[in-house]
């Protein structure tokens, strides 16, 4: 796999992480902590699509994918900004979250990234979902896998 594709694949695991956070907020109050995992592929240069599992404040599993996916390298070091858009579908809405991060050993097929997320927009259950988390991701770019995790605090309105 090329270094860009590795790279792409980074960033688009970090979207897919800070997403799915809020997919399945099916409860009402304070903000409450959020535990996601996530299993992911890349369907295109900019973009990944897969599953989600999440616990805590929200309890709830579906699809996953991640848009945008943008990999900027700079440093001396093998590292790239990532950034992304990653939607959630869960059974009682979506979440769709921005996620900004820092993706290491992008010239490797073992790669990860690491950031923070937030949630900008919801349908649904999560209509009005708010929050915000930090999100960690590695990439087996020659197996085509991205498996992260995510964690934070949401709320629903």
């Amino acid at each position: 796999m090329s270094k860009p594709r590795l790279a792409l694949v980074l960033t688009l695991v970090t979207g897919a992480v800070a997403a799915v956070p809020v997919v399945a907020l099916a409860w009402s109050g304070g903000d409450r902590d959020l535990l996601i995992g996530f299993d992911l592929r890349f369907t295109g240069m900019t973009t990944t699509a897969g599953t989600f599992v999440a616990s805590g404040a929200v309890d709830d599993a579906g699809a996953s994918r991640v848009d945008g996916l943008t990999l900027v390298p700079f440093g001396h070091r093998d590292q790239a900004r990532l950034s992304g858009t990653q939607t959630f579908a869960g059974a009682e809405g979506t979440i769709v979250t921005r996620f900004e991060g820092v993706a290491s050993d992008v010239s490797e097929l073992h790669q990860y990234g690491q950031g923070r997320f937030r949630i900008v927009a919801g349908t649904g259950a999560y209509a009005g979902a708010r929050g915000r988390g930090e999100f960690t991701i590695v990439v087996d770019a020659a197996g085509n896998r991205l498996i992260g995790t995510e964690e934070g605090r949401v709320r629903v309105r």
